[in-house]
């Protein structure tokens, strides 16, 4: 009773008082909108229309069409109209439809019509047709139109199937890119897919640039966000045989989330593997832990310090490691080889003629890399080599071990060395942390940094150097014009390190400031008695032909030999287990030791020599380096000989 009173007092129009009265009047309710005319309502639904694309409007304009044809047609037919383009009546339903069908198409038809009805009756088909055909026309060049500008943002669904994926953009890209079109040069058809967040002709002219012949390999960009998945649908992720993630601006937060959205798709990774460049160890190792190896991490920074020590330790390993690293020349290898079952690791150096052996790995898939000498090849393992590809990699069986012409128990111990380093990144205390592992117990480090070419603050540098062991390392502030470089430089060191300064420096002014410097080294070094080794990062590939100039022993492309290292791990993702061996501070390491050790000086040596007298060392030894020329040589044929001086090198792996 309670709820029906309400009803009835809320239903009821509340009275107002009426101007200049005592009495009230009604206030009258709310009236509803009045509906909406016909005309409103067709206009509402050909706006409708409209904003569905230029595909609805066209249908409808030839349903419009189509219906005046066959309304024109009847009435011709009907009334059996004389005269049409000056002939008999049509009494044909079939000839009346093509005759009204011609004056749309043709403006020109009703000019040979010979009576006035049905002269009316052309004019006004023909001027229906005139209107609607030319709004048909318009349309389709619209939508033709709109095609094209949707296929330039990038937005059309990519039909490729066993293609490598790549997620992301990064200055590294066009490195990649290179590589696995080098890569693929053996394959018909093969093509490289990038996803990013940046318009598609910008890729396209980027990658145009800097790789502009891609051989075999087709590169279709898409623009689009790489975590989300409706997205990677666009690009086909599922199809796709290798996936590499690349950090762009967003960093770390970037790669995991697309990382969770290839997962989102393919929960388990069966489909392709993926390789993830991540900036955070720990974020690294949760993926790769995550995901139980299907994704394999690369933290680009470590690596690039790593790289780039070993390389400044020893001038000619940076072109050992771009040769181990990139398709063009000697790759590595993994090779299943029966008749190995059984053989000691010191005959089967010896047991391939046209390509090194570097270990094997375990049917347990462990790695070991330079096992000891007398461990022997056992079932279910594979063989670890360098070979200038896969069918070179034969068995010759096992040979006696040729005699040795040198004292290999004569030992090698690096001399402390000063060094001399110039210029600082956020590489700085990874390159000096990895360097000071290869260097000898009272090594000195003179390190000259501008303090107004360094992103942080100088006064903390200090504190961001690294504990050293083996090494002293000693400050000196200020950017060193030339004739105080000069001066510093010629009171005697072994060895010149130049580093390229990165953030706030663009990389142009960088390579520019780089190579200066090596030019007043090269002028400071030039009367010294025994001219020091001088070792120089570049940021820029383009620019390393100019630099090479200034004197400069070896160049360090540091973020090259990253980019090489994941196109290699996208290609053959079981290549890390290598790479994480030989890259890691307590695995192997690569060296250029002195060729008397292992060959005699100035006589004919045949490389099966070098290498038993290295295995003798406890080494592997696969390449050499000839001080005269600067020449590396990686992977030479056991029958090859050299007669190496007493400056040369032999390239070896050992232990650290």
């Amino acid at each position: 009773m309670v709820n029906a009173e309400k009803r009835r007092r809320t239903a009821v129009p509340k009275a107002t008082r009426a101007p200049g009265s005592g009495a009230t009047a009604p206030v009258e309710a709310a009236t509803a909108p009045a509906e909406a005319s016909l005309g409103a309502k067709l206009r509402y639904r050909f706006d409708l229309a409209l904003s569905r694309g230029p595909l609805v409007v066209i249908g409808y304009l030839g349903l419009v069409m189509l219906a005046i044809i066959v309304v024109a047609s009847i009435f011709i037919w009907i009334f059996q109209l004389k005269g049409i383009n000056g002939g008999e009546p049509i009494d044909n339903p079939f000839d009346a439809f093509w005759q009204a069908m011609l004056r749309v198409v043709d403006s020109g038809t009703f000019a040979g019509d010979a009576t006035w009805p049905t002269r009316l009756v052309g004019l006004f088909i023909t001027i229906c047709g005139i209107f609607l055909a030319g709004s048909l026309i318009g349309l389709i060049a619209s939508a033709v139109d709109l095609q094209i500008e949707q296929l330039r943002k990038g937005r059309s669904t990519v039909l490729e199937h066993g293609h490598t994926l790549v997620l992301g953009w990064s200055p590294r890209l066009p490195t990649i890119l290179s590589e696995l079109v080098e890569a693929n040069a053996n394959m018909k058809k093969a093509a490289l897919v990038v996803l990013a967040s940046v318009p598609k002709d910008e890729m396209e002219d980027e990658l145009r640039v800097r790789v502009p012949e891609t051989g075999t390999t087709r590169v279709v960009c898409r623009t689009g966000d790489p975590s989300s998945p409706a997205d990677l649908a666009m690009v086909n992720v599922t199809g796709a045989r290798s996936i590499i993630v690349l950090a762009g601006d967003e960093g770390d937060a970037g790669v995991v989330k697309a990382v969770l959205a290839v997962r989102s798709v393919d929960p388990a990774f069966a489909n392709a593997h993926v390789v993830a460049e991540l900036d955070n160890a720990g974020h690294a190792a949760t993926l790769r832990t995550l995901t139980d190896g299907r994704i394999v991490t690369i933290q680009a920074d470590e690596i690039i310090a790593e790289l780039t020590a070993q390389a400044c330790h020893q001038a000619g390993l940076a072109s050992v490691f771009r040769e181990l690293l990139d398709f063009d020349g000697d790759e590595i290898y993994f090779t299943s080889v029966p008749d190995l079952v059984g053989v000691t690791y010191r005959d089967a150096l010896l047991a391939f003629g046209t390509c090194s052996v570097l270990g094997w790995i375990r049917d347990d898939g462990v790695v070991e890399l330079n096992p000891p000498a007398d461990a022997t090849f056992g079932a279910g393992y594979e063989i670890i080599t360098v070979a200038e590809d896969d069918d070179t990699v034969v068995f010759s069986g096992v040979v006696p071990v040729p005699a040795i012409r040198v004292d290999t128990k004569v030992g090698f111990d690096e001399p402390a060395q000063r060094i001399l380093m110039i210029g600082w990144s956020d590489l700085g205390p990874g390159v000096l942390r990895e360097l000071d592992e290869f260097l000898t117990l009272g090594t000195t480090i003179d390190l000259i940094v501008d303090p107004d070419l360094i992103s942080s603050d100088l006064d903390a540098l200090d504190p961001a150097l690294p504990a050293t062991s083996n090494c002293t390392i000693t400050v000196h502030r200020g950017g060193r014009g030339p004739e105080a470089l000069m001066e510093m430089a010629s009171t005697g060191f072994d060895q010149a390190i130049v580093l390229g300064y990165r953030d706030p420096v663009p990389i142009s002014e960088a390579d520019a400031r780089t190579m200066l410097t090596l030019l007043t080294l090269d002028k400071a070094f030039a009367g010294a008695p025994a001219r020091p080794r001088v070792v120089a990062e570049m940021l820029d590939r383009a620019n390393v032909a100019v630099a090479q100039t200034t004197g400069v022993e070896d160049f360090i492309v540091s973020d090259e030999l990253s980019s090489l290292m994941i196109a290699q791990l996208s290609e053959r993702l079981e290549l890390h287990k290598v790479f994480d061996e030989l890259f890691d501070a307590e695995g192997c390491f690569v060296a250029l030791h002195p060729a008397p050790l292992y060959a005699a000086p100035g006589t004919t040596t045949a490389f099966a020599e070098i290498v038993a007298a290295a295995s003798q060392r406890g080494q592997t030894a696969f390449g050499w380096r000839l001080d005269g020329t600067g020449e590396v040589v990686v992977n030479p044929a056991k029958a090859a000989t050299v007669q190496l001086g007493a400056t040369d090198q032999v390239l070896v792996l050992g232990p650290r």
